[in-house]
């Protein structure tokens, strides 16, 4: 199922969700007390919110295929929609119950899907976060209906308050989280970005505090941390609702409409939200529950929710929001790594008649418009494009208060055979050689991949295995480079640069913003990661100074300076004298 297919059917079900709904509605229209409109915006929210909130989270490119967990989530909506109509049809107990059941496995499904999401994104970007959340929430409503279903007494609340706790967390999760991160879609780079992001953190958070809030109340009596907690709820979506109405908005009038529409919408709700606990508080007013149904409920369910999620359906830019992909490397992973192992696990291509020597076939493959070879000297060039023949030279500078944490990775990463750097200068661990094998596409998943292996010429215990490829992303092309571990891979993902400090010479960073590819991964069969482990690589020509070294350290032709972050934390920083191996 590609994506585009799976909007289409996500469609369909939301126009079969309200029909269902609208049978609901006339079977009771003689007979409605404040349970079975509290039931009516339950299946309302299932029925019709839920498959148009979660067809927004289906942002991936058109041709991709999806997920299993976002296929089954959809096709589960076969079954969840019709059992709980039939569940919230007939009166609690235990037939009611098992019905309801088809909601949980529904929204744990959702939250596969919010995990999925999060564990395959770049970097924490809170627009996408808040739809992540939302779906990692949406299983407490899940909960919420099947206690109504049984009878159970959650938390000892009465069957009113259990199924309206239900119907809230339906339309946050599968409602206002989803709009507030369409909501950043559209600012994302605007003049109120920077407030946006303020309150959109508090929109993800204050979910949770509110049910810590109605949580605390109900078994201590005091409803003061409730009331805080709706305050910092309500406070949060009024400030949203403000955002909707900027200039920014799109300028299809009848999306604009409906933004509007939901925005003004979601300050009356709010505002009625506000009212209600703090009367409850004060006891200075009451609005009863049965009013808040009538006027906060449905105003929400179809006023704010409604009109907002049928806008950003609408809206081209909200469906073609970019997903983060990038081609990792598909290499079987083995306990141990060490220089032999592309020949283990069978990745050396054998059929290829030539031989390459370096890391890159051609230098000019990396062209584009923020990077010029041109610019970088023939040494650098010819390193890169005949790697190994060259030798290199390393001399290692551990920051303070990484040496003791260096000395049990080097036992770890020695025993590995991967990533084993050097403890100290002027060891038997100085000079390296280099191996540049090539790889099999079909056993990687990428193009034009070869292995750079690095071994210690003295002792030959290996330093580095990895797999080097390149990948283009929006005219940018990045050097991609895959390290196999036990479990998976580290990937790296470098933007070259020119360096502007110094003649000739190329910078090879993870940094960047949230549009670019670089970073470094971990790459498992659940998904990859963004790990907060940053590097630079930087290579100088042979006229740059370089005081680094220690005194009697061989000058090279070319000279490199490779520094890592972890937690932000510069912890090592790997000196290197680059010269062509001796004929």
């Amino acid at each position: 199922m590609t994506y585009s297919q799976a909007r289409y059917m996500l469609t369909r079900l939301s126009i079969m969700g309200g029909l269902l709904w609208i049978l609901m509605l006339i079977s009771q229209i003689n007979r409605q007390n404040v349970l079975q409109q509290i039931e009516l915006l339950m299946l309302f929210g299932v029925s019709v919110i839920a498959p148009l909130g979660f067809r927004l989270t289906t942002v991936l490119p058109l041709t991709e295929k999806m997920p299993w967990v976002h296929i089954l989530s959809i096709a589960f909506f076969l079954l969840s929609i019709p059992a709980v109509t039939a569940a919230l049809y007939q009166p609690t107990g235990i037939l009611a119950g098992i019905l309801s059941l088809a909601w949980l496995a529904q929204t744990g499904g959702f939250a596969l899907c919010g995990l999925w999401r999060f564990l395959n994104r770049r970097t924490l970007a809170i627009n996408h976060l808040c739809v992540d959340a939302a779906l990692i929430y949406a299983p407490i409503s899940g909960v919420w209906l099947v206690a109504y279903c049984f009878g159970f007494p959650l938390l000892t609340f009465d069957p009113v308050l259990v199924l309206l706790t239900g119907v809230h967390f339906v339309y946050v999760t599968m409602g206002a989280l989803i709009i507030a991160g369409m909501v950043g879609n559209l600012l994302e780079g605007s003049g109120v970005w920077p407030m946006y992001r303020a309150i959109a953190w508090v929109n993800v958070v204050s979910p949770a505090l509110v049910a810590a809030g109605i949580t605390t109340t109900q078994f201590t009596g005091r409803i003061a941390l409730e009331a805080l907690a709706v305050l910092i709820f309500a406070s949060s979506f009024v400030l949203l609702s403000l955002l909707m109405g900027s200039r920014h908005l799109p300028d299809a009038p009848g999306v604009r409409m409906l933004i509007l529409l939901s925005g003004g919408a979601l300050l009356v709700t709010m505002a009625l939200a506000l009212a209600y606990s703090s009367g409850r508080f004060t006891g200075w007013w009451t609005l009863t529950i049965p009013q808040m149904v009538r006027w906060h409920g449905w105003l929400n369910a179809v006023g704010f929710t409604l009109c907002g999620l049928l806008a950003w359906n609408l809206l081209p830019q909200a469906r073609a929001t970019k997903f983060d992909m990038i081609p990792f490397s598909r290499l079987p992973w083995r306990w141990t790594i060490h220089s032999d192992f592309f020949e283990r696990i069978d990745a050396v291509d054998t059929g290829t008649d030539s031989h390459p020597t370096g890391i890159v076939e051609n230098w000019d493959m990396y062209r584009q418009p923020n990077f010029n070879p041109n610019e970088v000297t023939p040494e650098i060039q010819a390193f890169y494009e005949f790697t190994a023949d060259h030798v290199l030279l390393v001399y290692p500078e551990w920051q303070p208060g990484f040496k003791g944490l260096a000395r049990i990775y080097k036992r770890i990463s020695k025993a590995i055979g991967q990533m084993n750097f050097p403890l100290e200068a002027e060891s038997d661990e100085t000079h390296i050689t280099s191996q540049i094998v090539p790889l099999r596409d079909d056993r990687d998943g990428r193009t034009g991949v070869r292995g750079w292996i690095r071994t210690y010429t003295d002792t030959e215990e290996t330093v580095y295995v990895a797999a080097y490829a390149i990948h283009t992303h929006s005219e940018r092309k990045y050097m991609n480079i895959a390290f196999p571990l036990p479990g998976g891979n580290l990937t790296s993902i470098l933007r070259l640069e020119n360096m502007a400090e110094t003649q000739g010479g190329v910078s090879l960073t993870s940094y960047g913003n949230a549009r670019e590819d670089q970073g470094v991964y971990l790459v498992t069969a659940v998904g990859p990661v963004r790990l907060p482990i940053n590097e630079i690589i930087d290579v100088y020509p042979q006229a740059k100074l370089y005081e680094r070294f220690p005194s009697g350290f061989e000058r090279g032709l070319i000279v490199a300076q490779h520094r890592m972050w972890l937690f932000g934390k510069h912890c090592l920083t790997l000196h290197y004298s680059i010269s062509p191996a001796a004929k």
